[in-house]
């Protein structure tokens, strides 16, 4: 009877145990466990290859951020995917959110287009933010609202950072010439270099750009 008992307990206390663990690898791996889970039923985010990408602009909104965000996320994780890609919208979004303040103030109405290897932005300058000194001669002859086009190739600079150089700049389609566009880029960007960085996971080594999409992948190709 007693021997009964104590193997009773013995088998409560082992269930008990098993339930722990499991109960603490269900919360620790509750992210890999919803997605498998949203696959088997086949809703959630979509895949990569699922998705379509216009290949025209696309403007940032809180919506393409979001999805921009959870991308990241997704790839941030040590089992997350190869690749991601990004709408333009979305890398619209990051690049808003990544500006000088100053500059996300001076640009009213940006865009992003992808080109071969290439960002473009669009955008209206509020001059009275921008200052019309930068632009030198011209800044004279602006109007409260002037469009704006920059362009460039973008790298992963280093792990969790991604580098835009610009190397085009024109304002009511005048261009201006390179030597003009390092003070200005650096206005914009609130650096000294010419460039501008944004954060990305540090999982990503390696981004394509691509007419409509930008592929950020885990390993260099």
């Amino acid at each position: 009877m007693i021997g009964g008992c104590l193997k009773n307990m013995f088998a409560m206390a082992g269930c008990a145990t098993i339930l722990l663990v499991a109960a603490v690898a269900g919360w620790q791996y509750r992210s890999q466990l919803s997605d498998a889970y949203q696959a088997f039923r086949g809703v959630g985010e979509p895949t990569a290859s699922q998705e379509v990408f216009q290949e025209g602009p696309g403007s940032p909104s809180p919506e393409a951020r979001e999805s921009a965000i959870r991308k990241y996320e997704r790839m941030a994780r040590i089992d997350g995917p190869e690749f991601v890609m990004l709408s333009s919208a979305e890398m619209a979004s990051l690049i808003q959110d990544g500006l000088d303040p100053v500059g996300r103030r001076a640009l009213d109405s940006l865009s992003v287009t992808f080109e071969d290897g290439r960002l473009i932005v669009e955008a209206l300058l509020v001059t009275d933010v921008w200052g019309k000194d930068v632009l030198g001669l011209l800044g004279g002859l602006l109007r409260p609202y002037e469009p704006l086009k920059v362009a460039g190739p973008a790298r992963i600079a280093r792990r969790g950072v991604l580098a835009w150089e610009p190397d085009k700049f024109s304002v009511r389609s005048i261009p201006f010439p390179r030597a003009a566009i390092l003070p200005i880029v650096n206005r914009l960007a609130g650096r000294d270099d010419g460039r501008m960085l944004f954060g990305v996971p540090s999982t990503i080594a390696e981004i394509r750009i691509e007419p409509g999409k930008a592929i950020f992948y885990r390993r260099v190709r």
